[in-house]
């Protein structure tokens, strides 16, 4: 009687378990009849149209896998030639495949990819070696990592074949390959896209100049691809934005390096592909939004600061003209951007878009800001609604491109429209969140969600960058004012400096209820920075003691103080410091103020007194 060999039967139910697990993914297997070790090719999809992409499979099929004690992988003996075949001859991706017929489990291996196999066969005598099969490379679960491990290999088979040639000889080691073309420009992507890793956690990690440097390196490289530039490109924008934050530089900065980059990507792309154009032109006019708001915000600042010091009157007039031109052109640009967020939704390459229209939101948040301080509520609530319907067209373009990244972003830009837990934009970004699958994203959003909330309750956030508020508003008034700040040395910015320093006696003051600080000379730099930005403390204080009637003068406050302390306090009998939690502010100055202005107003016509002097 004729009976079938039990190995027939194991290696059947092998291939239609294969079958089972890769033909669902849009793979072809092809049985391979006449081959060294090679018994199918596969090839992958896309929908009804071949990728490009396939690989050799050699199938290993047992009905008793051995499992290691933990079963973490399964151990499959190999003779040693055909280990070195797969790992080191073959110049196609090759995936040794396990079928644990008993229980129905398919499980992967890419010896090509195993650094520790090629060692232990450049350094065996061995007639056999054992492959490790991963027990968590089980299929079809992990088949997306398959797939890009088939991409690794690719890149690795290439990189042995330029690495393993003379470098006099390269070139014409490429002439010799397979389409060498195509595969020298699958290596420069395949390189650069390792190079922009690497450029990515020298980022995290803020070596700034070294990032730079290799950044830099692939925008000017004639074999990078446009796409790729654009990205190396996108890398030193993070870069300068980062540095310009650390550095102190004035915010208004920040548009400026925003627009120079977006020139650049318009540079980059003036020939395609089309979508980058069109992501280079929102990045554009969303920069120049940006820059319109900042001047807006520096004029708005300079107002409330006239207004509360009763300044310049022509100066005033002045303000409002300017403000209300550019209100009309923020309109204008907005409008602008708005058309463009709508193209973006409906583009074919959309995919790339996503990201692009929030640098519209960015960009016209500082705005919904000062229309809520000036209490034009409606605008303020019409800007915001377009706003958030701009950010849930990127995170409906992210969530169809599977960018859970892009989402978490449109997301957390939505509350930049809105202070408030009660609010269609809290909301939305909620529902967001709660439908992000991804559980580490998800937690990240929420962490990020928590911070946002502490700052609307203007709580102290770790990790925030701590600036001088009171030179900051200084540098936006300048910005909107059209004054040039960048010279430290000249007498106007060394002005500025001292009269943010000295914005409150508060530090002084609370040393001893006998304090009183108050302005004495008024040289030419106080006089203009009074007349241009309406700020009174840029000249000399003199510290006095309101009950023995010590005075002490100087250039800064704390200067001033420190000779006062020396010289009075620190032998005074009488010396009542306030309460730690008193603050110099609201109802405490004004009463502070009202209490003491006949003091004040007995120093006048004495060298102690408020002057004009023809020096600063």
């Amino acid at each position: 009687m004729i009976s079938k060999p039990e190995a027939h039967d194991i290696d059947s139910a092998g291939e239609r378990l294969l079958r089972e697990v890769l033909e669902p993914l849009g793979c072809v297997v092809n049985a391979v009849e006449r081959d060294y070790g090679i018994d199918y090719n596969v090839q992958i999809f896309d929908g009804a149209s071949p990728s490009g992409t396939w690989f050799h499979v050699q199938l290993k099929s047992s009905a008793s896998s051995q499992y290691s004690a933990d079963r973490t992988f399964i151990s499959q003996e190999i003779t040693m030639d055909h280990a070195r075949h797969y790992a080191l001859e073959m110049r196609e991706p090759l995936l040794v495949i396990h079928a644990d017929v008993e229980s129905k489990s398919v499980y992967w291996y890419a010896p090509q990819l195993d650094r520790h196999l090629v060692v232990v066969l450049t350094n065996t005598k061995a007639e056999s070696t054992t492959f490790r099969v991963p027990t968590r490379q089980k299929l079809p679960a992990t088949a997306p990592e398959l797939f890009k491990s088939v991409e690794r290999i690719h890149l690795v088979l290439a990189t042995r074949e330029l690495t393993s040639a003379p470098a006099q000889s390269f070139a014409e080691n490429l002439r010799t390959l397979p389409d060498q073309g195509k595969l020298y420009r699958a290596f420069q992507e395949k390189n650069d896209l390792l190079k922009l890793y690497k450029i990515s956690d020298l980022y995290n990690e803020r070596k700034y100049d070294e990032a730079r440097l290799r950044a830099d390196g692939i925008v000017a490289d004639p074999d990078s691809t446009v796409e790729t530039k654009f990205w190396a490109q996108t890398q030193l924008e993070g870069i300068d934005f980062s540095e310009t934050v650390q550095s102190g530089k004035p915010q208004s900065e920040l548009p400026k390096v925003t627009l120079k980059h977006a020139k650049a990507f318009q540079g980059l792309t003036a020939s395609g592909p089309k979508y980058l154009k069109f992501y280079s032109l929102i990045a554009r006019q969303a920069a120049e939004l940006e820059i319109l708001v900042h001047e807006s915000l520096g004029l708005f600042m300079a107002l409330h600061q006239h207004a509360r010091n009763a300044g310049n009157p022509m100066m005033v007039l002045g303000l409002y003209a300017r403000r209300a031109a550019l209100t009309q052109r923020i309109v204008t640009k907005y409008n602008r951007c708005v058309r463009l967020a709508r193209y973006a939704s409906n583009y074919p390459d959309r995919w790339m878009l996503g990201r692009a229209i929030l640098r519209i939101v960015k960009a016209i948040a500082p705005y919904l800001i000062t229309l809520s301080i000036e209490g034009i509520v409606e605008s303020e609530n019409a800007f915001a609604r377009s706003a958030l319907q701009i950010c849930k067209a990127s995170a409906w373009i992210c969530q169809e491109t599977d960018d859970g990244q892009g989402v978490k972003l449109a997301m957390l830009d939505a509350l930049m429209t809105t202070h408030s837990e009660n609010s269609e934009a809290y909301q939305w970004a909620m529902q967001v969140i709660n439908a992000i699958v991804d559980p580490e994203l998800r937690s990240d959003a929420l962490r990020l969600i928590d911070r946002i909330k502490r700052r609307w309750r203007h709580e102290p956030v770790e990790g925030d960058h701590q600036g001088d508020t009171i030179w900051q508003i200084i540098e936006n008034m300048a910005a909107g004012l059209g004054v040039d700040i960048s010279d430290q040395s000249s007498p106007l910015v060394r002005g500025l400096r001292i009269a943010a320093r000295d914005d409150s006696p508060e530090r002084i003051l609370a040393n001893c209820e006998h304090l009183l600080v108050s302005l004495g000379a008024t040289g030419p730099a106080a006089r203009q920075i009074r007349r241009i930005f309406n700020i009174i403390t840029a000249g000399s204080k003199v510290v006095n003691c309101t009950l023995h009637n010590f005075h002490v003068e100087g250039r800064e406050q704390d200067i001033a103080y420190a000779e006062f302390k020396r010289t009075y306090c620190d032998f005074c009998p009488d010396k009542k410091p306030r309460p730690g939690d008193w603050r110099y502010v609201g109802d405490v100055r004004a009463e502070f103020e009202a209490n003491h202005r006949d003091f004040v107003v007995r120093l006048a016509g004495t060298s102690y007194g408020v002057r004009f002097t023809s020096e600063d």
